[in-house]
């Protein structure tokens, strides 16, 4: 079927598209959140071990395992749209399988285990990264003006932006698995949907006496370019703080800081990249690609330093700097290399720049996290089992009911809404429940107040004996005796030298250490952005005439 007659082919095309970011975007701000404290730790080697980070990084994996064996047989044996539609079957089962996984681990009581979610994750992530390349095939070779990509393209930010609006109004947000099941359901849709698509078949197999470059080996001679050699050491360097580092923790940073809707505030993020993927291209006629890397560079080397500060302005902040950083990093790359490579290389540097960037870069991301947090990890307040001091712990995240640090949970004020009928009242946190309030203090643990109400009925009554408050997330809502529960706070009060604890000393006690977390690779990113800043170079007009002859790559 020619271009022409391929019908309705933008709208069908866009909503591929909108899935297709969709489905990443799912689970990609909400995993690292959910995960916070419920995720066991993975013995790796010896006292090497790993957690959230180690269990991003299977995505990463799956760009190498997908490039090295994956696109060779989709390039080869199978139509694009075939080939789309397949992974996304398998990939929706893995993202669903590793929904129940975490639900059934939570609901018996117990850590996440490492293993299993992994397995599922790098599963997702093999049969995922390959459709991305799929479905651009199928965009350029259908659509009637390829300088209207951006047309569909635009679509990917909106689905990944739609997505987390839906989770977390629907779905509870990151309190939760439901992420996954929405991720897998939408595979599935689009897994089948995917065989509507225009036919694109497969180039087949290279032409005699060349050879398939998945990881770009063949882009190697490039390093003799001084330019390329500076360009590619300075962006794989920052992108080893890049989206694999920052999205792991985001929800866990906000939900910390007491910032509402954790999830829809991360949808800033691609709001933001909407704009300055906008100016991308102004920016790039008007300054140069390496000003817009520096620019690139400078973004995340400036969203790290902003999130150590404290406040609900510098955390817009930091989040709005995530479309400079994202486009005028990443984009911006594949950009550059496309300038300084000679026609027979051009896609043996895109293959270079995806695998160094999004896999070996985010690969680094993902043990620079959970080293980063090993070090910042919230102060330690006793476990309480029947009623007695235990061991001392940090009070972020999930621990089985019989360790559970009763302080995290604490919501006075929620508790009484909730024994008075509201049995959503730990739906929400606002704050203003604690300015009314006031203060907390030991003395406020009593429950006379529902003791005397006539309006709580004998069985919600009954719910709460003397000496015990409710504490809990709806729907796990569970009686606590109040002396455990006196025995952490009294623990947090030594540790902030005050006899009462504010609603602002209980969310910071519980908080990590966000400016030991964020100043290293703010520094980091800093340092290497003066690198390429003193010498990197423009890729000049020079080198784009003489691309056409072989030589150039060694100029």
């Amino acid at each position: 079927m020619s271009e022409s007659k391929v019908k309705c082919v933008y709208p069908r095309l866009q909503l591929a598209y909108l899935l297709q970011f969709a489905i990443w975007g799912s689970w990609s701000i909400a995993l690292g959140g959910y995960l916070d404290g419920k995720l066991e730790t993975a013995k790796i080697i010896g006292d090497w071990t790993g957690g959230v980070g180690l269990l991003y990084n299977a995505y990463p994996i799956g760009v190498i395992l997908a490039a090295m064996f994956i696109g060779p047989i989709a390039d080869r044996f199978l139509a694009a749209q075939k080939m789309l539609g397949i992974l996304q079957l398998i990939g929706g089962v893995a993202l669903c399988a590793a929904g129940y996984v975490c639900a059934a681990a939570v609901a018996a009581g117990h850590m996440i285990p490492f293993w299993p979610l992994f397995l599922l994750m790098l599963l997702s992530g093999i049969c995922y990264l390959p459709t991305i390349p799929l479905i651009n095939a199928v965009v350029f070779k259908h659509i009637p003006d390829t300088s209207k990509a951006t047309w569909v393209f635009i679509f990917g930010t909106l689905g990944w932006i739609l997505v987390n609006l839906f989770i977390e109004i629907g779905c509870g947000g990151a309190k939760n698995p439901m992420f996954f099941y929405v991720g897998g359901a939408l595979a599935l849709f689009y897994g089948f949907y995917a065989f509507t698509l225009p036919d694109t078949p497969p180039k087949g197999a290279p032409a005699e006496g060349a050879k398939s470059d998945a990881l770009g080996l063949g882009a190697l001679a490039m390093f003799k370019n001084y330019k390329f050699t500076i360009f590619v050491l300075c962006a794989f360097m920052v992108s080893m703080f890049g989206s694999n580092f920052y999205f792991p923790k985001l929800v866990t940073y906000l939900s910390e800081h007491g910032y509402p809707a954790p999830m829809a505030l991360g949808t800033l993020n691609q709001f933001s990249e909407l704009f300055f993927m906008a100016l991308l291209g102004f920016c790039v006629a008007r300054f140069g690609l390496k000003w817009v890397l520096i620019l690139g560079m400078g973004a995340w080397a400036l969203r790290y330093f902003v999130f150590t500060l404290d406040g609900f302005t510098f955390a817009l902040i930091g989040l709005l700097l995530h479309g400079m950083a994202y486009a005028y990093l990443y984009t911006a790359a594949y950009m550059f290399g496309d300038k300084v490579a000679p026609a027979h290389l051009k896609a043996s540097v895109q293959s270079l720049l995806a695998f160094s960037l999004l896999g070996v870069g985010q690969l680094m991301s993902g043990v620079f996290v959970d080293f980063q947090e090993a070090k910042s990890l919230p102060a330690k307040v006793p476990t309480v089992v029947n009623g007695k001091a235990d061991a001392e712990k940090p009070i972020t995240g999930f621990l089985p009911w019989s360790e559970k640090s009763n302080l995290q949970y604490l919501e006075l004020a929620k508790s009484l809404e909730f024994a008075l009928g509201e049995k959503r009242a730990f739906d929400t946190i606002d704050l203003a429940d604690y300015a009314t309030n006031g203060k907390l203090t030991v003395a406020d643990l009593t429950m006379d107040k529902l003791k005397d109400n006539t309006e709580v009925t004998a069985e919600e009554r009954a719910e709460v004996k003397e000496g015990q408050i409710l504490i809990g997330s709806f729907p796990n809502i569970k009686p606590v005796d109040i002396a455990g529960v006196k025995v952490q706070l009294e623990s947090v009060m030594a540790k902030t030298g005050t006899k009462e604890l504010s609603r602002a000393d209980w969310l910071k006690v519980q908080r990590h250490d966000w400016k030991t977390f964020f100043m290293m690779p703010s520094c980091f990113c800093l340092f290497w952005l003066v690198v390429f800043l003193l010498f990197g170079r423009e890729p000049d007009a020079a080198v784009e005439a003489k691309k056409e002859t072989a030589d150039t790559a060694v100029a």
